[in-house]
């Protein structure tokens, strides 16, 4: 049997310190949480800021999210929204017991009420274009989907049964097989429609644990994060409109949450610690990139430089405009499956001040690669999470320690064969 040979270079950047974050804090021009982000284009965008005992205020930025201004604060138009252009938008609100839908048509600071209702609560909602457009609606007792083609003039009721409160709805512009197909997640669940909307199915991710968020970069491929806050937190992918998902990422740094597909390769995702989780090829590998606030729950990228990360229940926010900066991940060069595990020398030895640790994974495995000083101290974790088959070196920089005797230690899992491997050496750091 021909051998498939690969090989997968782990550049870890060590030093995850606040000043070096390339995530960097920015403020809000009112206190709250954001609640909802969207850019039309680099330039231009809008957050709803949520205020406790106030409700939403929209917010505008015409520089790439350096400065922000409050355009709108009538939370009972504006809650979530989308904007097709940079004067039209589409809201949902809630007013005196009723439920509405926008519309603006001057970039968001006049809002135009287009559905009213008592009985249905709009919650989802999205738009492929100016007219047309579908609705997650909650009409006690069931859940149905309303759909307009007339911007918001009329709504029709073509189903029932899947979504729930609160629901994140996400349709692709582009007809499949003469129709639309889209997503919708609600109450844990996600469900898939391929007709337009008139049927839902309720998709099985094969894991156990609600589904936090998800994002398809077409009506195939796509990511979930499931299991937030429990011991089955991870990161699934799909690439057959979610019949089958194998897993990419067990979350150990920190909650996974809220993930963001810009391309087919570039992933980010949101995590409830100082970190932001990415991957640079399709999933198959993640690193982390450093965050100068504490929690990073929510994440949205406009392009592959420009994002913004949020926690979603606190005043903070972050802003890139490189991408989120270095990754402490994994890029693939070329190819060689191991036999089996293996812990390697480090190279040079002894070193000042970077060395290299190889290690070998014959199957995905839940790794952790650990320093440790002459008194056994641990000095410093170098990884921790889910990886690939593969080759792997990893780059320890020794600048802030002192010359002397270290020990590095890996610790493996299996994912197929439940194999466990742990091997323990030494190096010297020479100044």
């Amino acid at each position: 049997m021909k051998r498939i040979s690969y090989i997968i270079i782990l550049q870890l950047i060590l030093t995850f310190n606040y000043c070096n974050s390339q995530w960097y804090q920015i403020n809000l021009p009112v206190a709250g949480s954001v609640y909802q982000m969207q850019f039309i284009n680099s330039n231009t965008g809008w957050a709803v800021i949520s205020q406790t005992n106030v409700g939403y205020i929209l917010t505008r930025t015409t520089n790439q999210g350096t400065n922000w201004s409050v355009i709108y604060s009538d939370s009972s138009k504006v809650g979530k929204f989308q904007f097709l252009n940079d004067t039209l938008g589409y809201s949902i609100g809630y007013s005196q017991e009723y439920h509405l839908i926008s519309r603006t048509t001057n970039g968001g600071y006049n809002w135009t009420v287009m559905q009213s209702s008592f009985n249905d609560i709009y919650d989802g909602f999205y738009m492929i274009n100016a007219d047309t457009g579908w609705v997650n609606t909650f009409r006690l007792p069931t859940t149905i989907t309303l759909r307009t083609t007339n911007g918001f003039q009329t709504l029709e009721q073509i189903s029932t049964g899947s979504g729930g409160t609160p629901a994140t709805l996400y349709f692709f512009k582009e007809k499949y097989n003469g129709e639309y197909c889209g997503y919708v997640l609600g109450a844990g669940t996600l469900s898939k429609t391929t007709n337009s909307g008139y049927n839902w199915q309720d998709i099985n991710i094969g894991s156990s644990g609600n589904v936090n968020s998800f994002s398809f970069i077409n009506k195939d491929t796509g990511w979930v994060v499931i299991g937030a806050f429990t011991n089955n937190n991870k990161i699934l992918k799909t690439e057959n409109g979610g019949l089958s998902w194998s897993t990419q990422f067990l979350a150990t740094l920190g909650n996974a949450l809220n993930i963001f597909a810009l391309t087919k390769n570039r992933i980010w995702c949101g995590a409830t610690s100082n970190l932001v989780f990415t991957s640079t090829n399709s999933g198959i590998t993640w690193g982390t990139q450093a965050s100068a606030i504490h929690a990073n729950a929510w994440i949205y990228m406009v392009d592959s430089l420009l994002g913004f990360t949020w926690s979603g229940s606190d005043f903070y926010m972050a802003r890139t405009n490189n991408g989120g900066g270095a990754i402490t991940g994994l890029n693939q060069s070329s190819t060689e499956v191991p036999e089996e595990y293996s812990l390697g020398q480090n190279y040079p030895n002894p070193f000042n001040p970077t060395t290299n640790i190889p290690f070998e994974l014959k199957e995905p495995s839940h790794v952790t690669l650990k320093v440790f000083d002459a008194r056994g101290r641990e000095v410093k974790e170098l990884v921790n999470g889910r990886w690939g088959t593969g080759k792997f070196i990893a780059d320890f920089d020794a600048s802030q320690f002192a010359t002397g005797i270290y020990f590095y230690q890996i610790i493996v899992s299996g994912e197929t064969t439940h194999q466990t491997f742990a091997e323990t050496r030494k190096m010297m750091v020479l100044k």
